[in-house]
């Protein structure tokens, strides 16, 4: 999708997807941790929406490695389990995906950036909130 206004409704529709799966996860009361991790993606993409009313777009494909990587750290905290290897994987295929998306000229850095930087942001800000709660 090259223009804002073709990214909306994508959007709009992965923001309910997020919400109707992470809600449903959370009532389950079997898998919490998991439906943070979707409701943290609901965030990032409402926060993703609100930035293309501003006319900025965001690397879509970044949110969503830097949100597993955020996940995957606070995975690691919340369970005191040692994810090492796998967030070296992680880091490296999310550089693999980044620079496929500048060498397709489908991004510029800063949308890479800042879509990886909310994409993790998100993760931690809403993981943050359930601890404290």
């Amino acid at each position: 999708m090259s223009t804002i206004e073709e990214r909306k409704f994508p959007t709009l529709l992965f923001i309910s997807l997020t919400y109707i799966i992470g809600n449903w996860l959370f009532k389950s009361n079997i898998v919490d941790i998991l439906a943070l991790f979707y409701f943290s993606y609901g965030f990032g993409l409402v926060v993703s929406y609100t930035l293309l009313h501003l006319k900025t777009k965001l690397s879509l494909h970044a949110l969503a490695t830097g949100g597993l990587i955020g996940f995957s750290i606070c995975f690691s905290y919340f369970y005191k389990i040692n994810l090492l290897i796998l967030l070296t994987v992680l880091f490296v295929l999310s550089g693999l995906i980044s620079t496929s998306r500048l060498i397709l000229k489908a991004h510029k850095l800063n949308e890479i950036v800042i879509g990886y930087a909310v994409g993790t942001l998100t993760q931690i800000i809403v993981f943050f909130i359930y601890t404290t709660t």
